[in-house]
């Protein structure tokens, strides 16, 4: 596996529906370039299908459930467990990994920590770290921008999302619950964000 920027103006999907070869072959030949699935979820012989399918693949973490709690002790355990995961699959250093922010139950500053001391735990493993902003964000856009180990940013398709001063790399386009090749998909486009960064991709 290597790690690769994903094109400028690449067309993808998220999904949390394990991929079959079969399926990640359509997606290809249908004009995907990358597919985002969820660690914890995803497993090394479906990532072998989806790469030597020629696609993309990206990685995001699963949300908590909505009205979850924030905690710096939180975002320690979850960044633990995300390397843990990320090892045990092989995936290589330098890869951005999408920590998902969305139904915050708490404050701003607990949010805040969660992400930094979960964000902090890929940094150290050598991975970068990127932040989905989604539904309920309960940080504004300075907030946002000021999380010190947040390098990339990926805009949901809910309305109100706070709009960072770097610009997001990674759009999800509205409608979201879209059925393509039989199965349930987010469709996500790419670009550079105001400082020339982008979404990686593992390839074959």
């Amino acid at each position: 596996m290597n790690v690769v920027p994903v094109p400028f103006g690449s067309k993808g999907v998220d999904c949390d529906t394990a991929l079959t070869s079969a399926v990640a072959l359509k997606f290809k030949e249908a004009g995907l370039v990358f597919v985002t699935r969820y660690l914890g979820s995803v497993s090394t012989m479906e990532i072998s299908g989806i790469l030597q399918a020629g696609l993309g693949l990206e990685l995001v973490t699963f949300a908590h459930s909505p009205g979850w709690m924030p905690s710096a002790t939180l975002g320690l355990q979850d960044g633990e467990r995300d390397v843990l995961q990320l090892k045990a699959l092989g995936i290589p250093e330098d890869m951005v990994i999408w920590i998902d922010l969305e139904g915050s139950g708490g404050d701003a500053a607990d949010t805040a920590a969660w992400v930094n001391a979960r964000a902090q735990q890929l940094v150290n493993a050598s991975y970068v770290a990127g932040l989905y902003v989604g539904n309920s964000c309960v940080l504004n856009a300075a907030q946002l921008y000021a999380l010190p180990n947040i390098t990339r940013y990926w805009r949901g398709f809910n309305q109100g999302i706070p709009e960072v001063s770097c610009g997001f790399c990674q759009f999800q386009i509205f409608p979201p619950n879209q059925t393509f090749q039989g199965v349930l998909v987010d469709f996500d486009f790419t670009q550079s964000d105001y400082d020339g960064r982008v979404p990686t991709m593992l390839i074959e």
